[in-house]
């Protein structure tokens, strides 16, 4: 295909159509935001199919079939559903959700602070010191800054930093259980946070029930809902945890896709020959990007209603 080539109108995001625009820093930058959008098209396209498969195995337990599960019908919708037959399902099943002896420990989900602001630094051309990585949630390592929380405080410079396990004021050197920013363009950051989102390391849930004899009105149908919880429930609550860093990660890369729309002419006209083509790859990273927290909303509902459901917040 030509430098010149309509490559970005096909409507999908392709950060290798608009021919040598990366050759630039401001194209370098566009480049790695293309590859964040469609990383993280991937990430929440995978996290709304394992939402709709959980449910699905909770409809399948409380004697639900494909039928009820028509073709096109949407992860929302078939969660719903379930949602309806589980909750029919327990109010002729016990007296009260006290019946459900629930033991749940959450997943816990951390991103590595440094990471983040490595990917963020190589995609601005800058060292890591200048993106200034800090974590929106705990901070576990070394914290250039006040640690509130089970930690100590530092003391500003990294030489008397302490080990923090709380909220981090400054620079978080180390893990960080919720999510990384950085200050980077809303590109840059957009491509750490994408990358973030895909390396991060959690523990499994632990989550198992029990019945409550005394409290049981149909034995069948109580244990039937026992079996739907211990389908769907372990992989929802897995969805939830993962769910902070995929959250940041699509908001600055909404934000910055409406941003770079926004700009228009003015910004892809700095590409001359390749204009025409990075017009039709940033309309698509922004219908990409809308489609992306359309996933990520779902997955968002679904997970917090699982959580409702056992009393483990959300």
């Amino acid at each position: 295909m030509p430098a010149s080539g309509l490559g970005g109108s096909s409507g999908m995001v392709d950060p290798n159509t608009c021919g040598n625009y990366a050759a630039s820093e401001a194209g370098a930058r566009l480049k790695a935001f293309l590859m964040a959008v469609q990383d993280l098209e991937k990430q929440s396209q995978e996290t709304v199919e394992v939402v709709k498969t959980s449910c699905k195995m909770m409809g399948n337990e409380l004697g639900m079939t494909d039928a009820d599960f028509p073709d096109g019908m949407q992860t929302n919708d078939i969660c719903a559903k379930v949602w309806g037959a589980y909750r029919d399902n327990m109010k002729v099943a016990v007296k009260s959700k006290a019946a459900f002896k629930i033991k749940y420990k959450p997943a816990v989900c951390k991103v590595s602070v440094e990471a983040t602001a490595e990917a963020a630094a190589k995609c601005e051309g800058k060292a890591s010191a200048d993106v200034g990585a800090s974590c929106s949630g705990v901070c576990h390592g070394k914290c250039d800054g006040q640690c509130k929380g089970s930690g100590k405080a530092g003391t500003g410079g990294t030489a008397g930093g302490g080990e923090c396990n709380g909220e981090c004021s400054g620079t978080c050197h180390g893990s960080c259980e919720g999510h990384a920013d950085v200050k980077a363009s809303g590109q840059c950051k957009a491509s750490a946070q994408a990358h973030a989102s895909a390396d991060m390391q959690c523990t499994e849930p632990e989550f198992s029930v029990t019945l409550d004899a005394k409290l049981v009105l149909d034995k069948s149908k109580a244990e039937q809902t026992v079996k739907a919880m211990m389908a769907g429930f372990p992989k929802l609550f897995s969805v939830k945890a993962r769910l902070a860093p995929l959250q940041a990660a699509v908001e600055t890369t909404v934000g910055t896709a409406k941003d770079l729309k926004d700009m228009g002419p003015k910004f892809v006209n700095s590409f001359k020959d390749q204009a025409l083509c990075i017009t039709g790859q940033v309309g698509a990273a922004l219908n990409a990007a809308t489609h992306i927290q359309a996933n990520v909303s779902v997955s968002v509902e679904v997970s917090a209603s699982a959580s409702g459901e056992v009393g483990a917040g959300g």
